[in-house]
């Protein structure tokens, strides 16, 4: 098997020496979290900050600086005088994938733990991935979002509690994000690391979910214990959120195709969604043909099916109000089920046709 870590090798940036500081370095770690870094200025220090809060100790910080536009590496040069990470940066944007590769060769822990570089660890996540590699009978570990984002703004919580609800559905699941993945190094070794072709490794963010059905197919079990979890920042606002969306949907919907899994119940793309999207696009039909020829009876079959999409996201409702109260609950209904199926149809629509002609067509990636 051909290994990414292997034709990067060359292209390895160099180590920036560490600044002195205060907290010592264990020489061999058990555990190195890596941190790919683009234009993160605004959230790598939190992230820094509540690493260096956890229970476990016995751990190194591996950061790969992807040429970032914004002032990453005035942020960067300010913590190393406090954190001792270590600090590699390519000399121009060569994608997540390259980056996570280049972390994991570079690492020196017996375990690589993946995180991004606005996702907060709490005081216990390392030392539990550490925990359930070592005592569990799986291969890949990882965890889930907390229920409130690190933003306190409405988009940024829903997309939490989203993410939340059905990455905490299965303790097994079919794939582990890199927000939170816990691997064995050799084990990263032998199956490749992440694919770095443009597709998956560069434009469509999927390169963990790749990865984890290659493990998948070669017989092993992925968990996701329910007591795993990290914190995001989204920074959402509505603009955002529908971006994300439309990104989200437009590749995993390329990547689903590519893999014929459309139907299946996967993390994000959970039949929640997918029920969600369904019926509000008929719904939408209906309205329209309820007004052209001024009928009642499309309403009726609007509403019912309508019925069945609340039925099936039940829980995930039942959630958000358990969590944020009713008037929380009511506008995430509103955007949930009147303005995001609308948002996911329109990507998947693009992932559609970039899928026929990018892939079918002038096979792209292949």
């Amino acid at each position: 098997m051909s290994s990414p870590l292997n034709k990067t090798a060359s292209a390895s940036p160099e180590e920036t020496p560490a600044a002195e500081n205060a907290i010592a370095v264990p020489a061999q770690p058990v555990v190195s979290v890596i941190i790919p870094l683009y234009n993160g200025a605004d959230t790598i220090t939190p992230v820094m900050e509540a690493l260096y809060q956890s229970s476990f100790d016995n751990f190194e910080v591996v950061v790969i600086h992807d040429c970032s536009r914004d002032n990453s590496a005035e942020v960067l040069a300010e913590l190393n005088q406090k954190y001792p990470f270590r600090l590699f940066e390519f000399p121009e944007n060569r994608g997540v994938s390259k980056a996570r590769n280049t972390g994991a060769r570079e690492a020196r822990g017996e375990i690589l733990l993946f995180i991004d570089a606005d996702c907060i660890v709490q005081p216990e996540t390392i030392e539990r991935c550490v925990a359930a590699l070592r005592q569990g009978d799986s291969i890949q570990v990882g965890g889930a979002y907390t229920k409130d984002a690190w933003d306190k703004d409405f988009f940024s919580n829903f997309q939490s509690l989203y993410i939340h609800h059905v990455e905490t559905k299965n303790e097994h699941p079919d794939y582990i994000a890199t927000h939170c993945m816990a691997i064995r190094k050799k084990t990263y070794e032998e199956f490749g690391g992440f694919k770095e072709d443009y597709f998956i490794g560069h434009a469509a963010s999927v390169e963990d979910v790749e990865l984890s059905h290659r493990l998948i197919a070669a017989g092993h079990q992925l968990s996701r214990p329910a007591n795993i979890q990290i914190q995001h920042m989204f920074r959402f606002n509505l603009g955002k959120s529908v971006r994300n969306a439309v990104k989200k949907s437009k590749y995993w919907t390329m990547y689903s195709l590519y893999n014929r899994d459309v139907t299946k119940d996967s993390g994000a793309a959970s039949y929640e969604l997918k029920v969600n999207v369904g019926t509000q696009v008929i719904n939408f039909a209906l309205g329209v043909t309820a007004i052209v020829t001024w009928s009642f009876w499309p309403l009726i079959a609007a509403a019912f099916l309508y019925g069945i999409n609340t039925a099936v996201s039940f829980r995930l409702l039942l959630l958000i109000k358990q969590e944020k109260g009713w008037w929380f609950l009511l506008k995430a209904m509103v955007y949930y089920q009147f303005v995001y199926p609308y948002v996911v149809a329109y990507g998947s629509t693009m992932g559609i046709i970039k899928f026929i002609w990018e892939v079918k067509l002038t096979r792209r990636y292949s």
